[in-house]
């Protein structure tokens, strides 16, 4: 592909479509399968073993992952942010690893793809919380919008916090009988980082839009011996 389409209007809507698409096919999924899926003591995760959680749930791990590519290709509107980039397209590869490995069932148990699909999900969550923690640092450098450079430090303590917690109840479920609500934190994470996209979208629109102000506003050249 082009890699000058990332840097396009048309891949900022698809960045902004694909967290709203993600956002959706979650809540979908929490809606319409209340019933078979205990929202506090069972992982996000569990949404793809039942209908309709079984499109829903890669498609809208995809359609963040999507996302994560763009901004990529394209950046977050900082300086020097070269391994931001690598970190978001490692995440990006994760997640659609996580989308294509599904979990276990209580029937399987923990198969080798269900452990895929665990690591690499958690790859992505670590992943993303460091790319929120270095992008927090340099906003203010990088002239951000003060509700931009706000969200991105509350994402980034909010991520690592609910991270922390749910890596607690998943390895040490005694814990504070955390294994009884490790729902609740894995919930609250996926909101925080798909948040932290937003903004990091946000950022690299506002940075482009100088360049294409200034293109546009370029004056046509005159050849010479040409009278008006």
């Amino acid at each position: 592909m082009n890699r000058d389409f990332f840097r396009t209007r048309a891949a900022e809507v698809t960045a902004m479509s694909g967290i709203a698409a993600s956002q959706a096919g979650f809540a979908v999924m929490h809606l319409t399968q209340a019933h078979d899926v205990d929202a506090v003591a069972t992982p996000v995760s569990a949404y793809a073993v039942t209908w309709p959680g079984v499109l829903l749930f890669p498609a809208s791990v995809i359609a963040l992952a999507a996302t994560c590519l763009i901004l990529a290709m394209r950046g977050v509107g900082l300086a020097r942010e070269g391994f931001v980039r690598f970190l978001l397209g490692a995440t990006a590869l994760m997640l659609v690893c996580a989308a294509v490995f599904r979990t276990g069932t209580p029937e399987s148990g923990l198969t080798w793809w269900a452990q895929i699909h665990r690591y690499s999900a958690g790859a992505a969550f670590v992943l993303l919380t460091v790319v929120a923690g270095i992008c927090a640092a340099r906003m203010r450098r990088a002239d951000a919008p003060a509700w931009v450079r706000h969200g991105t430090w509350w994402a980034t303590a909010l991520a690592a916090l609910t991270f922390l917690t749910t890596t607690v109840n998943t390895f040490l479920p005694g814990v504070l009988d955390g294994g009884d609500w490790r729902g609740i934190p894995q919930r609250v994470l996926l909101v925080v980082l798909s948040s932290l996209l937003w903004f990091l979208v946000a950022n690299s629109i506002r940075a482009a839009a100088p360049a294409a102000v200034v293109e546009e506003a370029a004056p046509v050249p005159v050849l010479a011996g040409v009278r008006s």
